[in-house]
């Protein structure tokens, strides 16, 4: 059975849900499969695949066992948004046999493996700590339940439907598309609501009725086209200037919090998920929050 403790600065140990208490968000199965005491890395890695379909993830995207020796123990379990400084310093503080991460820690390769501040540094602080690393991206974004669905729920869109695919790559949809029928105002007051003001950008005419809303966690202006030809608006992070002037020459408002916002009601699932397929409490490090802009 795994076990959990409480780690470093904010840290806390979440439990798996009850059963009557895990319903997933709209659109998603009403609950997540607890498959009990999971002994090894690899078969953490197996169980949490049949959840998110790491085969659906972008191409570019490192999925899966990115750190670690897949046949090691995993007795204690940790979640997180990106491996910070701040993470790691946790982790060497009370150390964990396993760490799930959203963000991947590796996304480059790598030909050196250096102390220092840098993600290979990381890489190499978390291994001496004796922590595998397992990575859960955009197959979540795209999974039921997933980041994307979440965010959808939480913006309180109605008959939720997918888009965003890419065909060509066999991307599955990453984004969501719903009902909304109020103003871009309202939009723009219930996301200031929900992600804070802080870092909050709007762009369209804020007296115009939006039917449709489509939602992309992350950065999700490379979906912008898509957006346009089914919603009036879009709530994504990470947009540029150069992206809005299209957007908005196809007609199509743009509601930016930033790019973590948009994740965080997601992040929150995935601890749940994690804890579901551990059977028992998981360290919550997702309270270390990535932001980098205040």
């Amino acid at each position: 059975m795994f076990k959990a403790g409480r780690i470093g600065r904010g840290p806390t140990a979440r439990s798996a849900a009850p059963a009557s208490d895990r319903s997933a968000p709209q659109g998603g199965p009403p609950t997540w499969g607890k498959l009990g005491a999971v002994p090894t890395v690899a078969a953490l890695v197996s169980a949490l695949a049949e959840r998110t379909r790491p085969e659906s993830a972008a191409s570019w995207d490192p999925v899966g066992l990115q750190l670690g020796d897949p046949a090691g123990r995993a007795d204690t379990v940790a979640v997180c948004h990106e491996v910070t400084e701040e993470v790691v310093n946790a982790v060497e503080s009370a150390p964990v046999d396993l760490l799930v991460t959203y963000h991947p820690l590796l996304f480059d390769p790598v030909n050196r493996i250096i102390g220092g501040r840098s993600p290979a540094a990381r890489a190499l602080r978390l291994l001496r700590a004796g922590a595998s690393l397992i990575v859960i991206h955009t197959d979540f974004d795209g999974a039921p339940g997933g980041t994307a669905e979440v965010l959808a729920s939480t913006l309180r869109l109605r008959d939720v439907a997918p888009f965003g695919g890419d065909l060509a790559e066999g991307l599955p949809p990453v984004g969501r598309v719903g009902s909304f029928e109020q103003t871009l105002e309202s939009l723009e007051e219930l996301v200031s609501d929900t992600f804070g003001s802080t870092g909050l950008r709007v762009s369209g005419d804020r007296s115009r009725t939006l039917d449709r809303v489509a939602v992309v966690p992350g950065s999700g202006s490379g979906h912008i086209d898509e957006a346009a030809s089914v919603a009036d608006a879009i709530v994504t992070g990470d947009v540029s200037h150069h992206r809005v002037v299209h957007a908005l020459d196809l007609e199509l408002a743009v509601v930016d919090p930033g790019h973590i916002a948009t994740e965080r009601p997601g992040i929150t699932a995935l601890v749940t998920m994690v804890a579901d397929v551990v059977g028992d409490s998981v360290v919550d490090l997702t309270e270390l929050d990535p932001q980098t802009w205040s």
